[in-house]
Formats: C-alpha cells, structure tokens, sequence
C-alpha cells in the first residue's frame, strides 16, 4: 500500500475516532463504513484503565483497544484524555489517536487531538482543523454520560477470550439492524464485553490496566496545507 493512501485511511479514521467520541456524549447509535463502530457510552471510566477488543468487519479483522490516560482542568471543566488504538495488516501497524474531551458544561466537546501512525511522527491538530471539525458534527443530546444499549433481554454468563462475565444482553435497532450488546460493570471505559449486529462484531480480548500513552516523540502541529486530498 503507498504512503499517500495509508496516511489517507488514518486521516479518515482518525477523524472518525473524533466524531464518533463527541457524538457518543448522546448515547446515539450507529455504525459508519470506514469507521468504529459507535459504542454506547462510558461507563466509569478509571484512569489507567481499558479494555482491548477483536473486531470483525466483512470478513477482516482489527484489534481496537480504548484507554483512559489521565485527567486535566479545561477552564474549569473537567477533561478527560483518552486514546484510540487500531492494529491491522492494512494499515501496517498500530495507529493511535489520543483526544482530550469534556463531556460537560460550556467548554463540552473535544478540546485536543493527537494523532500518530505506524513509522511516523505524531501529529497534532490545529485550533483550525479542531473547529471545522467541531463545526462538521452534530451537537450531542443532554443524555451525556447515559448508555443507552436498547430492551434489556436478559441476564447471560458469557465467555470471550478475557474471561467470563456475568452480562446484561441488550438489544437495540440500528441503521442496518439489531444490533445486541452484553454488558458488565467489570469492562471500562465502555461496559461492552461483546457486541454483534450486521455489520461488525467485537469480542473482548482484554482487560487492561496502568496505561500510559502509545504516542511516540513529541507532536508536531498537523495544518491544513499537510492534509492529503481525496
């Protein structure tokens, strides 16, 4: 694969990592083609803490791994730093997006984004690019912080490669079908240990804990004019 098209696909998903955090502040469902799927909210989210998944989409599959990095005031706001982290053979190792985001109050959105893929410095985005993009996305509903996984079905003991879990199964409508979800309080940020629906699944590979940072090097500002065009 050339260097313009893979840094083409970690823009895309990178940017996608970004709206799909912001737009999870709302609990709102969905999943888009070339992008994570849109997980149902946090559920106590523990600095240092994360969870590794397996994702299967039309027939590929990408380990995603979400951690909580730390926490820091943004005017007075609390903010939160959590990272993102894609492996495939397609995009030729581990890419990495790291956001700040405030779920809350007047400074709500995500404030700070750094971005790093595989055999390249890490990048940071703009004050410029932060506001387009901003611009681009809906504004969430005032459910921030309330997961909502759809009609409870049941009480299931299931068994992924972390381990075995005592879940709620969910089950909720979504863009191209139901789509069900087995939760469990011991799986943060996102209390998913297994999700299923027509277009991807994820298991849970593993629990993690006393993370710090995959970002590598000391970011470099990301401007308009280095942004590939599609």
């Amino acid at each position: 694969m050339s260097s313009l098209r893979r840094t083409s696909i970690f823009l895309v998903l990178a940017l996608a990592i970004a709206a799909s955090a912001w737009a999870q502040r709302g609990g709102k469902g969905g999943m888009g083609m070339g992008s994570l799927p849109q997980m149902p909210g946090m559920s106590n989210p523990v600095v240092g803490s994360g969870a590794e998944y397996q994702m299967t989409t039309k027939g590929k599959d990408m380990d995603v791994a979400w951690a909580i990095l730390g926490k820091e005031d943004v005017n007075g706001s609390p903010g939160l730093w959590m990272e993102t982290r894609m492996q495939s053979a397609e995009l030729g190792g581990e890419m990495v997006t790291k956001i700040l985001m405030v779920n809350e109050g007047p400074e709500a959105g995500i404030k700070r984004m750094i971005m790093q893929q595989p055999g390249h410095p890490p990048m940071e985005m703009t004050g410029m690019m932060m506001g387009m993009m901003k611009a681009g996305q809906p504004k969430p509903s005032g459910s921030a912080g309330k997961a909502d996984f759809g009609e409870l079905v049941g009480t299931e003991t299931i068994t992924v490669p972390a381990g075995t879990f005592v879940c709620q199964h969910y089950r909720k409508q979504g863009q191209n079908g139901p789509v069900d979800f087995w939760v469990s309080d011991q799986v943060t940020p996102y209390a998913m240990a297994k999700m299923t629906g027509p277009d991807v699944t994820m298991v849970l590979k593993k629990t993690l804990t006393n993370e710090t940072s995959h970002i590598k090097g000391e970011p470099q500002k990301m401007g308009m004019p280095e942004m590939p065009h599609f």
